[in-house]
């Protein structure tokens, strides 16, 4: 009933950034949207603002794109000049300059922050300094070297081999829709079918990797193997995850309410395209600290050898099922479902029900799903430790 649409143009990315270029790909597409075609940075702005919506962009592991939501009527009008934005990036060397000293200062503050630091030390020792181990936005380092030149020949590569999806989503007729936006589009050169994606094997290339902190806290992140974004077991995964997390979860009751060890502590499934984990994190004191990795093992242990307790069970499912209808209250978070399935999922059958796969996870499904991923001899640690 609003006379809105939620438009985005993604793609999947076609390979992964080298360990010195990361946050390339995050840079290429924060610094389109400074200057595209006949638009600079506030010709841009304007173009949007007239059109009812702002532009946003997103980058990550797997994909990276860009969205706006817009008057119903300019849809159209929207969509060509995303693609400008897409296909013409000006990349003014001043511009991107700008962007880049943003995205370090965001690089400095994510390193010195207590729960993303420890996980992405975790994630680094878990895959390596490629892939999934780097960050997305890239290290202070590796974005002060990266030049003009890195930037056009990141975006000439993925434009010629990857291939854009279009999501529309709102006030709008399906049909009329693919016809009108599947013409703004036919002029586009073809581009290879999506290579099937091979896994990215656990290598767990180091146990450990610990910074020190000049903070009254320790941080302890745990990453252990974990089912991808398309492998069944993600719903169990996800309910295993909603059972240990949360005010009311079991970490929490038996780490902070019993022992009064953590100032914050959490489990979640972490599902991409080609590789999954299950991640653990807990703040607590740093005289404590090995108190706190002792009972954090323990109560995964108790995972693995117990099945949890149908109060337990029924409450994470309801949860779970009741946060996929939440979500969809907004055309925004719609398009980001579809483009989750689309892109990382197993396509878009899996939005027709987005609850049953919870609702099928049974106590033991949970164990066997506990029994092969939380093996402590599997595990990677990242430790921030205060002093």
């Amino acid at each position: 009933s609003v006379p809105l649409v939620t438009l985005g143009w993604y793609r999947r990315r076609a390979e992964a950034e080298a360990p010195a270029m990361a946050g390339v790909g995050a840079l290429a597409v924060r610094a389109s949207v400074r200057g595209a075609g006949p638009f600079d940075l506030a010709g841009l702005a304007d173009a949007f603002e007239a059109l009812g919506g702002t532009l946003g962009t997103s980058a990550a592991s797997d994909w990276f794109g860009f969205g706006a939501s817009v008057l119903a009527a300019d849809r159209d009008r929207a969509l060509r000049t995303i693609r400008e934005v897409v296909q013409a990036p000006r990349f003014d060397p001043g511009e991107l300059g700008r962007e880049r000293e943003t995205m370090i200062g965001e690089a400095i503050q994510a390193a010195d922050d207590m729960f993303r630091r420890p996980l992405d030390l975790a994630l680094g020792a878990a895959f390596g300094d490629q892939g999934y181990g780097l960050p997305v936005k890239g290290t202070p380092a590796t974005l002060a070297a990266l030049t003009v030149d890195d930037v056009r020949q990141w975006h000439q590569q993925e434009l010629s081999r990857s291939r854009p999806v279009i999501v529309a989503v709102g006030d709008l007729d399906p049909d009329e829709a693919l016809d009108r936006l599947g013409g703004i589009l036919a002029d586009l050169p073809p581009v290879p079918s999506w290579l099937p994606q091979s896994a990215a094997p656990w290598s767990r290339v180091e146990p450990l990797r610990s910074e020190t902190r000049t903070k009254s806290q320790t941080a302890l992140a745990m990453v252990f193997p974990g089912p991808s974004r398309s492998d069944p077991d993600r719903h169990a995964a996800e309910v295993l995850a909603a059972v240990a997390s949360g005010l009311g979860g079991r970490l929490f009751y038996a780490l902070r309410d019993q022992r009064s060890l953590a100032y914050t502590v959490m489990m979640s499934s972490w599902q991409r395209l080609s590789a999954g984990a299950i991640i653990t994190y807990i703040a607590t004191s740093p005289e404590r600290e090995a108190e706190a990795r002792d009972a954090m093992l323990a109560e995964l242990e108790r995972f693995r050898t117990e099945p949890v307790e149908p109060d337990e069970l029924r409450r994470a499912v309801n949860y779970l099922a009741g946060q996929t209808t939440v979500q969809r209250q907004t055309a925004s978070a719609q398009a980001s479902e579809i483009v989750d399935a689309w892109l990382l999922g197993p396509g878009l059958h899996d939005l027709e029900d987005p609850a049953a796969g919870y609702r099928q996870v049974t106590a033991a499904a949970l164990q066997r799903v506990a029994a092969q991923y939380l093996d402590p001899n599997l595990r990677a640690e990242a430790l921030v430790r205060g002093q």
